[in-house]
């Protein structure tokens, strides 16, 4: 049958090969109500995992997950969803589905109730032909438009669809009205992330010619500028911005190994200085950061003998400076958490 990707999750899955990030195969259909879980599965964590505080969102094994404390609930039950996203507002979850050459963006209530689809990506051609292939588009990553949250924003491509589309982002109402693309450059583009007072946001770009770095897209202006230096032979991408938007938390991959970084936003006053980024994880197999509210804790996904668990980092913080790391903790254990969907925390 044929089937064609997007080149942003081939990369993805090159820089992170390993049977732990299982993509099921399935077929939800756009806008059927998505069924939930009667009673949810829930799980207790492992007695050396800590507790956190907050709502911690995160994908595993094709459904939505949800860590309160030191109990994890299971949200969804549709075996293809990943990549949770928290409304500012703690009350919606955007996330994605996947179905046969395409996928989605829902959007459910906290409790996984009300699940429904907000784009409508699949083909009306028959499945397993060139023009059902061509006339399915992609749909991920989404993330809501901040401080409010009337608008998400989300990766996918332009029409007519090729061979070589860019991903490019697009927003969209939470409603499903009003989609329309935002920013398009020669290259791909992924993981965007807003700044927490909305003005700015930081996405991973994707030059044909050159590895993933960071960019900033001001919509005031219009302009899009490197986020911090692009340097030879390190690749950037996942950014994140703390609470405060004062930092920004990222994958760098480098000499064969990924962890994660530190840097000054542009909102900060030490960006325009001289600065150097703080390492954060040493792990080697680190990616996808997500900031506690309180900003001393960074949850984010690491791979270990083999498989993929969600990991937890406490921070020192010290006003006017950059957060240090203090200890990592594994949060998950065998999990088996999906790589490409980075977690998501709220209050």
């Amino acid at each position: 049958m044929l089937r064609q990707y997007p080149k942003s999750i081939f990369l993805a899955l090159l820089l992170f090969l390993s049977a732990c990030v299982p993509w099921e195969a399935g077929r939800p259909a756009p806008g059927t109500p998505a069924p939930t879980p009667t009673p949810p599965q829930v799980e207790e964590a492992g007695k050396h995992s800590p507790s956190i505080a907050g709502r911690l969102l995160y994908a595993r094994g094709g459904n939505i997950w949800l860590r309160k404390g030191t109990t994890a609930e299971r949200l969804t039950d549709l075996g293809t969803a990943t990549q949770p996203a928290w409304s500012p507002d703690g009350k919606q979850i955007a996330f994605t589905v996947r179905g046969e050459s395409y996928s989605d963006i829902w959007v459910m209530d906290a409790d996984g109730k009300n699940a429904r689809a907000i784009t409508r990506n699949r083909s009306p051609a028959k499945e397993g032909t060139l023009e059902y292939v061509l006339s399915s588009y992609w749909a991920f990553q989404p993330q809501w438009v901040l401080p409010d949250g009337t608008w998400l924003v989300y990766i996918s491509h332009p029409a007519p669809r090729s061979s070589v589309s860019e991903m490019a982002i697009y927003a969209i109402r939470p409603d499903g009205s009003d989609e329309h693309r935002v920013l398009m450059l020669d290259g791909n583009i992924e993981s965007p992330s807003w700044s927490p007072d909305g003005s700015l946001l930081a996405f991973a770009y994707m030059p044909y010619a050159t590895g993933p770095q960071l960019r900033y897209y001001d919509p005031e202006s219009g302009r899009v500028r490197a986020l911090g230096p692009d340097r030879e032979g390190i690749e950037r991408y996942d950014p994140a911005w703390s609470p405060d938007g004062q930092w920004i938390a990222y994958a760098a991959r480098q000499n064969g190994t990924t962890d994660l970084w530190l840097m000054p936003s542009p909102l900060n006053p030490l960006y325009a200085g001289d600065w150097s980024p703080v390492r954060l994880t040493s792990q080697g197999r680190a990616r996808a950061p997500a900031w506690a509210p309180s900003g001393e804790q960074i949850a984010f996904v690491a791979e270990e003998e083999g498989c993929f668990d969600l990991w937890l980092l406490d921070l020192e913080v010290i006003p006017g400076q950059p957060p240090q790391p203090k200890q990592v903790e594994k949060l998950t254990s065998g999990a088996q958490v999906d790589a490409t969907a980075r977690p998501s925390w709220a209050p």
